[in-house]
């Protein structure tokens, strides 16, 4: 894997994006690396459905490139994300905690059209959502809490900028593993085993989510402060406040070489994950 000490202008403008809300996930490399590895994961019928439906799409020629489609323009944007109480729990079911619509039921809702419509029109639709919700689940602060915006609320000082989200989406993902997709894309796959395969497919959607809560809760992150059950905003401030100072996280070269890994692997397991429900949906 390569290093990269510069930001792209490209990665500027998408972490712009991102400080918004937090329904942008990963980025477009981000996104474009999960989708590629998932892509050589597919078996042979599966593959040319994929590649049967993209060749009728009047924008992406190629289903990596695709899946970037769901954030430019952002689309159905309650359902980049799963928001979740600071005190909670964990997932037991596919179900959104504090909303009608989550990555939940974007993904339950597009691979049942992936199964079983007739409409070319309508599963291409569904295979770019799919796409891009797989990765979005895999991001972390994807899976976080609705006051902060998933770290949209949080301000990185060091190595990167704008916010803790915009770290996550871009910045690691580009300093530290590169910004040609094809090729971080074929670096990671040749570090996934059978044994990988077996053990990240054997598991649900809803276990993917406490994957990322885990991951975003965790104290190399920084995202929050464990209070008893609670994950709060920062001591004695459950929660972030509209108006009130955004608290600062330090962004330095050893947080970036500390959750690169982390990154590296949501990265593998979305992409594997991604091509065992197309496989599913489209290859029998």
């Amino acid at each position: 894997m390569r290093t990269i000490h510069h930001i792209t202008g490209g990665l500027t403008a998408a972490l712009v994006f991102a400080t918004a809300s937090h329904a942008f996930a990963w980025g477009d490399v981000g996104h474009k690396i999960v989708c590629e590895i998932a892509f050589q994961e597919l078996n042979p019928k599966t593959r040319r459905e994929v590649g049967r439906l993209i060749h009728r799409d009047p924008e992406f020629k190629v289903f990596a490139e695709s899946c970037v489609w769901p954030d430019h323009p952002q689309q159905r944007a309650e359902e980049h994300f799963v928001n979740v109480p600071r005190d909670f729990g964990a997932f037991t079911a596919q179900q959104c905690p504090m909303a009608p619509q989550c990555l939940f039921t974007g993904i339950e809702s597009e691979m049942k059209v992936l199964r079983h419509s007739t409409s070319d029109q309508a599963k291409l639709a569904a295979l770019k959502f799919v796409g891009h919700w797989i990765g979005d689940l895999h991001q972390p602060l994807h899976v976080s809490f609705q006051d902060d915006r998933g770290g949209g609320k949080i301000l990185p000082s060091g190595a990167c900028v704008l916010t803790l989200h915009a770290v996550w989406d871009g910045c690691i993902v580009e300093k530290k593993l590169g910004t040609e997709y094809r090729d971080v894309a074929r670096d990671l796959a040749e570090t996934i085993t059978p044994s990988d395969r077996a053990t990240w497919t054997a598991t649900g959607v809803h276990v993917w989510a406490n994957e990322s809560l885990d991951i975003a809760r965790s104290a190399p992150v920084s995202y929050c402060v464990r209070e008893g059950k609670s994950c709060v905003y920062r001591p004695g401030n459950p929660t972030y406040d509209p108006g009130e100072p955004e608290k600062v996280v330090v962004v330095d070269e050893a947080y970036l070489e500390r959750n690169a890994p982390i990154v590296a692997q949501r990265l593998r397991q979305a992409g594997v994950r991604l091509g065992y429900l197309l496989n599913t949906a489209l290859g029998k």
